[in-house]
């Protein structure tokens, strides 16, 4: 049976217009530029300069063992011919002759794009209809396009269909992408996982971070057509750990996870549009944390309740606010300021916590819907300082749980 967790609306106009292919990894893209520095320079001074020596020089870090054989079959440059080799450190282009597709390389921070040549750069509108084929079209995202990523897993397969609405009322899946877990929340956010090289925040970007029965999240890009992996992963298990548990047979709870990673499965996500490197998660560990998603570490852990923690939201215009509901019948507002000091607010409530949402038109009002079917609302002074406790307002909307609620931005009251 085919079942839906989770989805979450792209803002329009956000993804490129014309989806890159795949995505390489730092180290993936360090290979690519060492190689290809390796090669310039032999070409101009009829010398062979080792690959080690490239990567020292350029300040590259990557671990080189002699072959690039486990590089993507398109940026294998040592099976292409020399004259459609270009210089790193600027658009690359590679001719694959197996299937005759040429793909440019387009640096982003340690990480790098890969996209059809024939697709131009993003925004460039000269001559591509009349080169488009029925395909290429498919692949275009026009900025009147709507696009809706929709979390499914039937049997044991889970992946992300990312769902385009044109304009012309047509309806079709634009791509997918494959998860190695069962999903349970979906979050956007469109600040990229890494830094610059400057060490400052790139662009605006198009990103989805999935929770899922895993203890790690895992962030992808929405931009790219056929990802093999994540761009980033937020907790989760630790490789290094792993490496060196050698024989040793480890308890069921020893996950060999990294220090700041929650214990168990993310249930939940929200995203601070003011402060756009930091995601809020909440887990069936009984914790909330804030990740800041370009260093890919956990700046805090708050650990409030005392069962698992099912909603987190965060306040539309007080952006160091945030709203959290749990299975252990709470709801509480955290000042993020404050670090570890506890809750500004709470209330308790009846029944189990299913969803929070607060009003955009009156941004003073926490919803609350429960397990039992009623909807709740609490009453959030500005400026208020706590911890106080707070009452919440009940009333009766359905017969069994209110396990999703969600206002509308353009319609006061709805």
């Amino acid at each position: 049976n085919e079942m839906i967790p989770c989805l979450s609306w792209v803002p329009r106009g956000v993804a490129r217009e014309r989806p890159v292919r795949f995505e390489l990894s730092a180290e993936e893209y360090s290979r690519v530029k060492a190689i290809a520095l390796e090669e310039e320079l032999e070409e101009n001074d009829n010398e062979v300069i080792p690959i080690e020596q490239v990567l020292h020089e350029e300040g590259l870090e990557c671990e080189i063992d002699g072959s690039i054989n486990d590089l993507p079959p398109e940026l294998r440059m040592d099976e292409y011919d020399d004259e459609d080799d270009e210089a790193p450190d600027m658009v690359m282009n590679y001719d694959n002759s197996d299937d005759e597709d040429n793909y440019q390389i387009l640096g982003q921070g340690d990480t790098a794009l890969a996209m059809m040549e024939n697709f131009g750069n993003h925004g460039d509108k000269e001559g591509l209809e009349d080169d488009e084929d029925e395909d290429e079209q498919d692949d275009r995202i026009r900025s009147t396009d709507s696009l809706l990523v929709v979390a499914m897993t039937e049997d044991d397969f889970s992946h992300l269909e990312i769902q385009l609405f044109s304009d012309d009322g047509g309806l079709f899946v634009h791509h997918d992408i494959t998860l190695p877990d069962f999903p349970l929340c979906v979050a956007w956010l469109d600040c990229p996982p890494f830094l610059a090289k400057e060490g400052q925040q790139l662009a605006v970007g198009n990103y989805i971070a999935v929770g899922t029965f895993s203890p790690a999240i895992e962030i992808w890009n929405l931009d790219v057509l056929d990802p093999l992996e994540p761009s980033a992963v937020l907790g989760g298990e630790d490789p290094a750990k792993k490496a060196l548990k050698g024989k040793k047979k480890s308890k069921k709870s020893d996950k060999l996870l990294k220090d700041d990673s929650h214990q168990d499965a993310v249930m939940t996500m929200s995203w601070n549009k003011t402060f756009r490197q930091i995601l809020a998660s909440g887990s069936a560990d009984h914790t909330v944390k804030l990740w800041d998603v370009t260093t890919q570490s956990c700046k805090h852990t708050f650990t409030h309740h005392t069962d698992k923690v099912q909603s987190v939201v965060w306040h539309p215009t007080e952006a160091w606010l945030l709203a959290t509901g749990s299975f252990d019948r709470s709801i509480c507002v955290l000042d993020c300021r404050a670090g570890n000091a506890p809750p500004m607010l709470s209330a308790s409530l009846p029944s189990d916590v299913e969803s929070l949402a607060w009003d955009p038109f009156q941004p003073q009002q926490l919803y609350v819907s429960l397990e039992d079917g009623q909807i709740g609302v609490l009453q959030v002074p500005s400026g208020v300082q706590g911890p106080l406790s707070g009452q919440v307002v009940l009333f009766k909307a359905h017969k069994a749980a209110v396990t999703a609620i969600s206002f509308s931005v353009r319609v006061r009251g709805l």
